[in-house]
């Protein structure tokens, strides 16, 4: 029957099939299977693939030790993790609403938590393991459905690739050996759309040079290559974390500790040639003559540049140990790109002490926290304008908070063609 359809209105009902069920459909007729075959196929899917993205959640469970990845549908406001998805079938008439609600609150948690009583997700299979127990992978990035991975805890660095969506992934080869001990390596990932290519970029400082040597992996030829930093590139990458803005990578960084301020370093992903050029993007003018920003994280939100955490103030001497005290923590935006007048500080985080980090941000404004204490609260919920005593609520979702890591995703066919493993 299919050969009476219109090739376009086939493509259309095979853009919208799952896409591990995609390769099977190659096996219905040679039509569909010169259809798929086509390389604009996979281009067509994933730009319908966009319109209906997820929610890709890590966390790593402190019982079992098992790196643990869910997916999330992201069609309502609320979603990951609805504020009180526990409590939908709360009759709120009760007299006794006070004594249910403690009661839920003690069932939920029994239960083990938002995944013991929610089935709205989807649980992935990690093809890979880290080396060692109650550890994780270092996730750098996630693009088109493909999610780029390292473990750091080897002997040398793993570095891996996986699309969940139809289940596979591929281990890099490794780049030129770098003695790690006399190291510090960072890393950033993105998707270049002129060349339709992907690219790991690590950078590796070695003892006692501050400008980094540069490693670039592309999916397209299958291997690395590796390219100087110009030398006036004097800049101390300062965080684990990289976002991807405007085709480019960006790091925080700081200049040595001679002429030191802080600053955003980029990468563009098109950059070319055996010279790397980075190109600086200025913090919050409050921001630039800190103390360098380690207790602050690089994001995008909305497409904009994003900084959230702790604005250090100054150190404080307690007993022989540099303590950094922290003025406020609170997430800036640059609503106008490179433009340092643009910055503008959304909200401030009021949650005490012992916050740690956002995790990600809700498109109805919410926050998802984590912070340290004596009882290991997990994840939170937080509203930056609630008139609440307290402005959290626990989502009884459970973990190492440093594993958590939210970001979005959308199923494609990327790698489907590649000489993968299952």
């Amino acid at each position: 029957m299919s050969d009476y359809l219109p090739a376009e209105l086939i493509v259309e009902i095979l853009i919208r099939v799952p896409a591990k069920i995609v390769p099977r459909c190659k096996c219905v007729c040679k039509r569909w299977n010169s259809l798929i075959s086509n390389p604009h196929f996979a281009t067509t899917y994933l730009a319908h693939s966009k319109q209906r993205p997820y929610h890709l959640f890590r966390r790593l469970d402190q019982e079992t030790g098992e790196e643990l990845f869910t997916l999330h549908p992201s069609d309502n406001p609320d979603n990951p993790f609805p504020r009180n998805y526990h409590l939908k079938n709360l009759n709120r008439s009760d007299p006794a609403l006070h004594i249910n609600l403690l009661r839920l609150a003690q069932e939920v948690k029994d239960k083990g938590g938002f995944f013991g009583c929610s089935s709205d997700y989807i649980k992935l299979h990690c093809p890979y393991k880290t080396r060692y127990y109650q550890y994780f992978h270092q996730i750098v990035g996630s693009v088109n459905g493909l999610i780029c991975m390292v473990d750091s805890y080897s002997i040398d660095d793993n570095y891996y690739l996986w699309n969940p969506s139809i289940n596979r992934s591929m281990q890099l080869p490794r780049p030129k050996y770098h003695d790690q001990s006399r190291s510090n390596s960072f890393f950033g990932f993105g998707y270049h759309a002129p060349t339709d290519d992907y690219k790991l970029v690590r950078l590796v400082y070695l003892n006692n040079c501050n400008s980094p040597v540069v490693d670039i992996y592309t999916l397209n030829t299958g291997g690395w290559c590796s390219a100087k930093a110009q030398p006036s590139a004097q800049y101390i990458i300062d965080s684990f974390g990289s976002v991807v803005v405007n085709g480019a990578i960006h790091w925080l960084a700081h200049t040595p500790e001679d002429a030191h301020h802080n600053l955003i370093v980029s990468f563009d992903l098109g950059n070319e040639g055996n010279e790397v050029v980075f190109h600086e993007v200025p913090v919050p003018k409050i921001l630039e003559g800190a103390p360098p920003l380690s207790m602050m994280n690089i994001a995008v939100l909305n497409g904009l540049l994003t900084l959230h955490g702790g604005q250090p103030e100054k150190y404080v001497d307690r007993g022989g140990r540099d303590d950094r005290l922290v003025k406020e923590h609170a997430v800036w935006v640059m609503k106008e790109y490179n433009v340092v007048k643009s910055w503008t500080k959304l909200y401030v985080i009021d949650v005490g002490e012992n916050f740690v980090r956002v995790v990600g941000f809700k498109k109805n404004g919410e926050l998802l926290i984590t912070m340290d204490d004596d009882k290991d609260k997990g994840l939170l919920l937080y509203a930056p304008n609630s008139r609440r005593g307290r402005p959290y609520t626990d989502l009884y979702i459970s973990g190492l908070s440093r594993s958590f890591y939210l970001d979005n995703y959308v199923e494609s066919l990327v790698l489907w063609k590649k000489n993968t493993e299952k």
